[in-house]
């Protein structure tokens, strides 16, 4: 993947951190995935324990950094690109509760643990030592957050250019709980256009009916032109009760532990 760090950190500087205006003048796709303040979304509404420890796998630009770092007690981005986390820091400067760490997660140790651990777009090849290791890194009863795109999405099938890393529902559910389903317990949502610009989270417990995604598609890396009908393919899998399975992207949130 190509870093923007170097370039957005010149543009970040130029604009003197207005990232509003650095958006209206600069319109490239790549830089509103980066700075946008959309991307809070995707966990603005998850409720954080203001005394927990977060370790952010993947700097991304530090577009969900300062959401941690006002929500919980402490906060370490990990990350072995060392001009991301600077660009990271730049972004982030005054909050006082953000450790950065130059290393990749299978070098990184920690005797103390962490309350949550967050991939948001950065798991990736291999999984299983990658999940393995964030699982360690766990405290018992903390959470694992996960953020990824769908190999099965519809947008994909649309023609939409597909990340490198993806997958499927049932993929990402047996590399959380194992191949029997016993090794603790899932929450899925449903970001919709995508994790990266969400608009709108499903869940199982509240899914689109026929109708709620007709118009309400529109993503910014959807190609001019579909091989179909997106809006009416969203419709079919939906009355056909299929959306989890051709969702575009999922959060996942997944502990040792049923919740209560």
């Amino acid at each position: 993947m190509n870093d923007l760090s170097p370039e957005l950190k010149k543009l970040y500087q130029n604009y003197n951190g207005d990232i509003k205006k650095l958006l209206q003048e600069n319109p490239r796709l790549d830089y509103l995935y980066a700075l946008s303040e959309i991307r809070e979304n995707l966990l603005d509404w998850f409720e954080f324990k203001p005394d927990a420890t977060l370790l952010q796998v993947g700097s991304d630009y530090g577009a969900l950094t300062g959401l941690y770092s006002r929500r919980v007690k402490a906060v370490t981005v990990l990350d072995p690109c060392h001009n991301n986390l600077s660009f990271n820091r730049l972004r982030n400067q005054k909050q006082n509760n953000i450790h950065y760490v130059n290393n990749d997660l299978n070098s990184f140790t920690s005797e103390e643990g962490f309350d949550y651990i967050v991939f948001a777009g950065s798991l990736c090849e291999p999984y299983q030592d990658m999940m393995r290791k964030a699982k360690e890194l766990l405290k018992p009863e903390g959470m694992l957050i996960t953020a990824i795109s769908n190999r099965l999405g519809l947008k994909y099938q649309a023609g939409a250019k597909a990340e490198q890393f993806c997958l499927s529902r049932t993929e990402l559910k047996e590399l959380l709980c194992g191949s029997e389903g016993n090794e603790g317990t899932v929450q899925f949502y449903y970001p919709m256009p995508d994790y990266r610009l969400p608009v709108t989270l499903y869940s199982d417990g509240y899914l689109p009916g026929k109708g709620d995604l007709t118009h309400a598609i529109l993503a910014y890396d959807y190609p001019k032109y579909l091989r179909f009908d997106l809006g009416k393919m969203f419709d079919e899998v939906c009355e056909g009760k299929q959306f989890e399975t051709f969702a575009n992207s999922f959060l996942t949130i997944w502990s040792r532990h049923e919740e209560n």
